[in-house]
């Protein structure tokens, strides 16, 4: 059965008296007077740097020499960020609920927006580090992945598989995924360290459009060479109109549909020099719409 579109959804609601409380729920990531620079990882080769952040709750997913216990991906890494936009308590009480709350179990999920901001430090004693290149990434695996693995179809980690690699392998900053075609049926993931996850493969390498849908892959250039451009700014929007029935906080804890709505948005920065990059200030403003009543 194919889904419902817009005016179909409109015209359930109605008839359902879906709708009756509106929430919107407001999340900052990163917010700070002082443009405090976000927590990031050095490439092997040091020579880049490097930050993941996932748009909801952290996915549980498969490491390196493990394809059968789960993982939080961001387990032990201050590197990889994640804003819960869909975490939206229920409050029944309707004399009491709060403008970020739902009111019932039954609600829908309208959409997810974002705005993002990205600012190079110019001032700093490393002249070198003044002017850096840029790649910006936003996307998501094709099957559902969730923080409760009870509801996640797919635990695949984009930290070894995100960039298809010259080799034929499925890479990422940590490492590789062996293809079952060329290791006698392996498929497991390996850490290493070489030239093709190094920063600058790290930059140019394809995306794995076997696995992931890419919403976003970005290049861009900030600092005192470039103009002295030193801010980039985006706006990225999920327009969902999804049902949902869940008594969970998280909205993705459901059975309503099989959706994936893990969205990673990875950042990537060099000087092209031989030092390490100067990793920027980023603040993601975040507003997920709900209805319910």
């Amino acid at each position: 059965m194919a889904p419902f579109n817009k005016r179909e959804i409109g015209y359930i609601k109605a008839i359902a008296d879906v709708g009756g409380h509106t929430t919107y729920c407001a999340r900052t990531f990163n917010h700070s007077d002082t443009l405090a620079k976000v927590a990031a990882a050095s490439s092997h080769d040091g020579k880049g740097k490097y930050a993941f952040v996932s748009i909801g709750n952290a996915p549980k997913v498969y490491t390196s020499g493990s394809t059968d216990t789960t993982h939080d991906i961001a387990d032990s890494r201050d590197w990889f960020h994640s804003i819960p936009v869909y975490n939206v308590a229920v409050n029944t009480n309707e004399t009491d609920v709060k403008s970020y709350e739902r009111v019932t179990p039954e609600c829908y999920l309208e959409s997810v927006h974002a705005r993002m901001r990205l600012i190079q430090e110019l001032d700093v004693s490393d002249n070198a580090q003044s002017h850096q290149e840029y790649r910006m990434l936003v996307f998501r695996h094709k099957e559902r992945q969730c923080s409760d693995e009870r509801f996640a179809e797919n635990f695949s980690n984009p930290l070894y598989d995100m960039f298809l690699s010259v080799n034929n392998y499925k890479y990422g900053p940590l490492g590789y995924r062996q293809k079952a075609d060329l290791d006698g049926g392996v498929n497991d993931y390996v850490g290493a360290t070489n030239e093709k996850n190094d920063i600058q493969s790290l930059m140019t390498n394809m995306t794995n459009k076997e696995d992931y849908v890419f919403m976003k892959d970005v290049r861009f250039y900030l600092g005192k060479e470039y103009g002295g451009k030193h801010i980039y700014e985006d706006t990225l929007h999920w327009d969902h109109a999804d049902p949902i029935a869940t008594e969970a906080t998280d909205l993705t804890h459901n059975e309503s549909n099989n959706k994936n709505y893990t969205w990673y948005v990875a950042f990537f920065c060099t000087t092209n020099g031989a030092g390490d990059a100067d990793f920027p200030y980023v603040r993601m403003d975040t507003t997920t719409h709900v209805t319910s009543g």
